[in-house]
């Protein structure tokens, strides 16, 4: 469901025509020879989290991107999880010593931008030798393009996204006679049965925040809208919160607590239905015991509809790039949302295609036939929304959060709790744009 770099120092006249003459000038520490007469690829460097298995495959992708061409070569660096590379970006801003591009969440554009970090790829997209074309622009999810749209411009392209989908364990539907829930009122339903037996009807990841904002959005009380205008106490978002602590309250539902995430306790059939990410998916089909019987679902409706925000990673360029290096960021972007690229990505990855051919494409629908669990996933791309970005947005989360630790750990009133935070998110948003 989001950095930057560096500076030359020349001592003396004689070498600083050098320098110019060979295009060297630019901030990047990874600017690369732009001479006419040199044969070298230049350097896209390229920072990331992706480890393991995701790492393997990304890379997979780069090495193709780089004999597929001899004008760039994109050199990887994995920094290990989110929070360590947003605190590398972070230092190597004030360093000035940023990649040329990296992975970010989209939410972090905001505050990217005001910090003066991004370069936008609107003049990559719209003109040149490699602009897009009105196919290949329609060819992308909307829902997936609006994660990198900000004030008008494009800062970044999607790639590592991933949608909500709903778990279930379907020997435990079966023994109970229960269908797969289309409404969150059905689900609720369920609790007084399973509960009776020990069983959750629902277990959450560590917060249901993502759920609640799904349940808002739904009802036409967005988070934040694009205008900037906060819905956390409208009472559309009131009621929504109330659905999902009813389900707490009775002894329905629970967030994952200790445990960290819902799909422990669901392994351990302690629970029918688990929410969360489709990137849980391949974690589950790895690491859950052989006798667990367990499909996805789409997220259950509310309001009458089924939606969700998108979670995950966009990928970025920094403004110490040179031309050269903007255009060889922007040729490594547009080869990532090939539809056979996008496609193989997905299936070595778990997250889902950002574009319509790629969810079409006979190596992504050839996938779903093997693991079908994934078919909700690339179906729930339709039902998803991009969170709006705001520059904030992560003093915004950790207040979320917060709300959310409170409403359940502390068993504050949730309707004070988003007057509280209502008002915090007014303060953060005037104090940021």
């Amino acid at each position: 469901m989001k950095k930057t770099k560096l500076l030359a120092l020349v001592s003396t006249l004689a070498l600083a025509a050098m320098l110019i003459m060979a295009g060297c000038s630019n901030s990047n520490s990874s600017s690369s020879s732009s001479s006419s007469k040199s044969t070298k690829p230049v350097t896209i460097t390229y920072w990331h989290r992706m480890t393991g298995s995701w790492d393997k495959a990304q890379q997979k992708l780069i090495d193709k991107f780089n004999k597929s061409q001899n004008k760039y070569k994109v050199v990887a660096t994995s920094q290990g999880s989110y929070d360590a590379l947003q605190q590398k970006i972070m230092a190597a801003a004030k360093s000035k010593t940023l990649p040329v591009m990296a992975q970010a969440p989209y939410t972090n554009i905001g505050d990217y931008v005001k910090s003066n970090l991004l370069q936008p790829l609107d003049s990559e997209i719209n003109s040149g030798a490699n602009k897009w074309t009105a196919d290949e622009k329609a060819d992308v999810d909307p829902a997936f393009w609006a994660t990198g749209t900000y004030k008008g411009k494009q800062y970044a392209t999607p790639y590592s996204l991933s949608t909500r989908v709903l778990f279930y364990n379907k020997d435990l539907l079966k023994k109970y006679n229960l269908k797969v829930p289309k409404t969150w009122e059905e689900l609720a339903s369920y609790g007084e049965t399973l509960k009776k037996d020990n069983l959750y009807t629902l277990i959450f990841d560590s917060s249901y925040d993502m759920e609640l904002e799904g349940m808002a959005y739904a009802a036409g009380s967005q988070y934040v809208t694009p205008k900037l205008k906060v819905n956390m106490d409208n009472p559309k978002t009131i009621k929504a919160e109330n659905t999902l602590m009813d389900l707490i309250n009775k002894g329905y539902a629970r967030t994952a607590g200790e445990d960290k995430y819902f799909s422990y306790p669901f392994s351990a059939s302690k629970t029918v239905f688990g929410i969360g990410s489709s990137a849980t998916i391949p974690a589950l089909l790895q690491q859950a015991p052989k006798t667990l019987n367990w499909d996805t679902a789409l997220v259950p409706e509310y309001n009458g509809k089924s939606t969700s925000a998108l979670a995950g990673n966009d990928n970025v360029v920094f403004k110490g790039a040179t031309k050269a290096q903007q255009d060889g960021a922007w040729a490594f972007m547009k080869f990532l949302m090939k539809t056979d690229n996008t496609a193989q990505w997905a299936v070595d990855s778990g997250y889902t295609p950002v574009t319509k051919s790629g969810v079409q494409s006979k190596i992504y629908q050839n996938y779903l036939k093997k693991v079908p669990q994934f078919k909700a996933a690339a179906e729930a791309n339709d039902h998803s929304f991009a969170s709006t970005i705001f520059a904030g947005y992560g003093e915004f989360r950790n207040n979320l959060l917060e709300f959310v630790d409170h409403t359940v750990t502390k068993k504050a009133d949730p309707t004070a709790e988003l007057k509280t935070l209502q008002q915090k998110t007014e303060q953060t948003i005037k104090e940021n744009n």
